[in-house]
């Protein structure tokens, strides 16, 4: 058994954190905790990375598509 260690954490929204004791990642945000094996965090940390990419990449395509109308309006 070895001393909980907290990953990441943003009061108010959630943590990440290892217990100590069973050998997971544990995910809390807000009310929901979900436990995953280190490989299967892994997975979700990368998933999580894809997603932000590809979020930001359409954000700034949105927001090109706004500038290049306002300036076709003007």
């Amino acid at each position: 058994m070895s001393q909980p260690f907290i990953y990441a954490e943003i009061p108010m929204f959630g943590r990440v954190y290892d217990c100590g004791e069973c050998g997971c990642v544990h995910v809390q945000v807000g009310p929901v905790n979900i436990t995953f094996q280190p490989d299967a965090y892994m997975q979700l940390v990368d998933l999580i990375h894809q997603s932000a990419a590809n979020y930001e990449t359409r954000i700034q395509g949105r927001l090109g598509v706004e500038a290049r109308a306002e300036e076709e309006n003007q």
